[in-house]
């Protein structure tokens, strides 16, 4: 109540205090650190990483880096997010409302099960280390389940703006938790990249441009494409330039709604 009626309950200040950025919070990236991060992703040789997309590469000059990752996701991390998450999954939302461009089920790991789990924790370390960015800069893992049919249309990931104390959306990793039989893949649609739904694979790219971070990536707009046959699992990761947690966690309405 009082979050939402702010300046009608004479508590600005207090609001301000929720959604307030310390001066002194370090960037997550600044010009050229996108480049640095990607080229140090490729020496994951654990990873098998490939870099399907990246500057003067086939794609063009301009091209973003995407790298997807093989074997990033053991079974067992597999089974702490779905078990964790099987009686929990709500209609997707599209940003912060439900429209029909998005179809699947969605399961938030905040303040449950599958935060807590020790498993997840050793994901959310791991990719930490590979964005180079914090966990508390992270949103919570959101996981994803597609039957038959379902589908995200067309869309761009950076949703939140840069005068918000988490600032804009970085980077996306995303992990495909099952191998559905036919369907499902991510569809990079301007770069003309199909990226398959592969149990246990993962798909990096940025949201936001290497030379500019406060500009976004134009060429990473994607899609999920619809399950023909089977059900998909995957689970995202958003990152931020700045830390999304803390001011998540006092309740600051700009973590929950698009700003940008």
């Amino acid at each position: 109540m009082e979050n939402s009626c702010a300046k009608s309950c004479d508590i600005c200040s207090r609001k301000r205090t929720m959604c307030d950025r310390p001066p002194d919070t370090p960037a997550a990236i600044v010009p050229g650190t996108i480049n640095e991060t990607m080229v140090r992703i490729m020496g994951f040789k654990q990873y098998s990483p490939k870099a399907l997309s990246f500057p003067g590469g086939p794609k063009g000059a301009a091209a973003p880096w995407v790298i997807s990752l093989s074997n990033f996701i053991a079974d067992d991390e597999i089974d702490a997010f779905t078990s964790t998450c099987e009686n929990h999954f709500e209609r997707s939302l599209a940003g912060d409302q439900l429209s029909p461009v998005r179809t699947s089920y969605q399961c938030w790991c905040s303040q449950n099960a599958c935060e807590f789990n020790n498993l997840t924790k050793r994901v959310a370390d791991r990719i930490s280390d590979l964005v180079r960015a914090p966990v508390r800069y992270m949103e919570p893992f959101q996981v994803v389940k597609y039957e038959v049919g379902q589908f995200y249309r067309v869309h761009h990931d950076q949703n939140s703006g840069l005068f918000t104390p988490q600032g804009a959306r970085i980077y996306t990793f995303f992990m495909y938790l099952s191998t559905p039989e036919q369907g499902g893949g991510t569809r990079f649609n301007d770069l003309d990249l199909l990226v398959p739904a592969i149990k246990g694979s993962a798909v990096f790219w940025p949201s936001v441009m290497n030379k500019d971070p406060t500009r976004d990536e134009p060429l990473t707009n994607h899609e999920a494409t619809p399950v023909e046959v089977g059900r998909k699992f995957a689970s995202n990761v958003w990152v931020h330039n700045y830390d999304y947690r803390t001011p998540a966690g006092r309740n600051c309405l700009l973590t929950h709604k698009n700003t940008h």
